[in-house]
């Protein structure tokens, strides 16, 4: 794998476009690591507001693992707003990486903020993304995720965990493991022999690319740091949802693409409170998700300023 030379300003650079090299490497392992993809300039409102709000203006849902530890998310679609986290996803370095990757035009999925906060016992367990997008309508496994690392991550604060070439076992059953949901542990037992499990640790504005069959987890935070990790996942074009209902949210909607100055020239309104979120749609605590995940607190009513 190649990296981004550090110094050179990502702004400045053209040549976003990931390398021969890097196809090659998501190719064989099912995911590629860009060092440096975003530069601490760009890094550094989303990583401000993330530690400035930790709870996303009480978005933040808490979801149990399966041993009914919590792990914290937020997840969104709409990309229409005049918030941050409406531009970042629409940049033209991750969408042009998505389509090089998947080699087909592409639109946004959904993308969220997984958060653990420090001495978080929370983790997710082992699983594939398309083992739950299968059943929410897409034909193929055309998808992928791009993964910002908003701050520093190793293992000790909970970095990703990847099993390498995964991607080429195909969609795997995923059953009810405890309080979540995953592979089932037989199974992993026989992969993790035969495929290699790597750490996936980054510095902040490293990015990582990975397939939606990628086998992959994180541990606990054990670290007195955070770990914050921006996911924005995309689907091929010709890969929308056949199903008519339940997924109107996920369906292709045309994604126009930002500039890659966008998070140099702030062109935002709002940082986090402008964004729509899934978590404000009212899931009652003690509920399992259709991914099989139980919801351990739920999202705070968004407060609304009177005049």
């Amino acid at each position: 794998m190649s990296a981004a030379p550090q110094d050179s300003p990502v702004h400045a650079a053209p040549a976003l476009r990931l390398t021969a090299e890097e196809r090659a490497a998501f190719d064989r392992d099912g995911f590629v690591i860009r060092r440096g993809m975003v530069s601490p300039e760009e890094l550094k409102p989303l990583a401000e507001a993330c530690l400035g709000d930790p709870e996303i203006d009480g978005a933040l849902v808490g979801i149990a693992d399966s041993q009914g530890n919590m792990q914290e998310v937020v997840t969104w679609t709409d990309l229409t707003q005049p918030d941050m986290l409406s531009v970042i996803p629409r940049m033209a370095r991750f969408v042009d990486g998505a389509e090089d990757l998947l080699e087909r035009p592409v639109y946004h999925w959904h993308s969220k903020l997984s958060m653990k906060r420090p001495g978080s016992a929370g983790r997710w367990d082992w699983h594939q993304d398309y083992a739950y997008w299968y059943f929410e309508g897409c034909l193929y496994p055309d998808m992928l995720t791009a993964t910002i690392a908003v701050d520093r991550c190793d293992e000790a604060n909970g970095c990703l965990k990847l099993v390498a070439g995964s991607h080429k076992l195909g969609r795997i059953e995923h059953n009810k493991i405890g309080m979540a949901s995953g592979v089932d542990p037989e199974r992993l037992a026989l992969i993790e022999q035969r495929h290699r499990t790597v750490l996936c640790e980054l510095e902040a504005g490293d990015v990582v690319f990975f397939h939606g069959n990628t086998l992959h987890a994180s541990g606990p935070n054990v670290s007195d740091r955070p770990r914050t990790l921006l996911h924005m996942s995309y689907n091929a074009v010709d890969n929308s949802p056949f199903l008519a209902e339940g997924q109107e949210h996920h369906k292709f909607k045309p994604l126009v693409k930002a500039p890659d100055d966008a998070m140099l020239r702030q062109d935002w309104k709002t940082v986090l409170n402008g964004q729509p979120f899934w978590s404000r749609t009212g899931e009652a605590s003690g509920s399992r998700s259709t991914y099989g995940y139980t919801l351990l607190r739920g999202a705070r009513p968004k407060v609304v300023a009177s005049n």
